[in-house]
């Protein structure tokens, strides 16, 4: 099973008071169309002394297994080469089996602990599922990855302010101070 990047979220809600489902419907959308696979979404929900929970994925149990192995392999190679590889395959392959690859299960387990009433989170974890054609034609053209980095609005303000520094440095030449 090819797999796409993997990216990991948690947010945080204060209230709930603004939920309609649009995040619910924004992600079936993304789904659908195949742009992401939901591999693991867990949804906590504190009121008063209760906890709802929501969990959903994508995955069935084979791709589950297939993906846990996956992932264990290249953990396992990291960790311990060719040897951890190995070790890494099966022990990945038998989370996936179990239905969870432990990530979500522990920061939920902080979250139910740590969540104040009123108040919601959701962790979760989604495939690129649309970078994988564009991921095999780059190494089918021989490309190789030099860089991978995502930019969200604070860098963009964080980069902004750095370039404005940088400007303000330069006199009238172009040259820096």
């Amino acid at each position: 099973m090819a797999f796409g990047p993997i990216q990991l979220f948690t947010f945080g809600f204060p209230s709930t008071d603004g939920f309609e489902g649009r995040i619910a419907e924004e992600l079936i959308k993304l789904s659908d169309a195949g742009i992401i696979r939901i591999i693991d979404a867990l949804a906590v929900i504190a009121d008063g002394d209760e906890v709802d929970i929501l969990r959903v994925s994508d995955l069935d149990d084979e791709q589950r297994e297939d993906l846990g192995m996956h992932v264990g392999a290249l953990l396992g190679l990291g960790m311990a080469g060719l040897e951890g590889f190995i070790e890494g395959a099966e022990a990945g392959a038998e989370i996936g089996q179990e239905g969870g690859f432990g990530l979500v299960e522990a920061i939920g387990e902080d979250l139910i602990e740590e969540l104040p009433d009123g108040a919601a989170a959701l962790v979760l974890i989604i495939e690129h599922a649309w970078a994988v054609p564009f991921r095999d034609a780059v190494v089918d053209a021989g490309g190789i990855l030099l860089a991978n980095q995502w930019l969200g609005a604070q860098d963009l303000v964080e980069l902004g302010a750095a370039l404005g520094v940088v400007a303000a440095l330069e006199d009238q030449d172009g040259e820096v101070r």
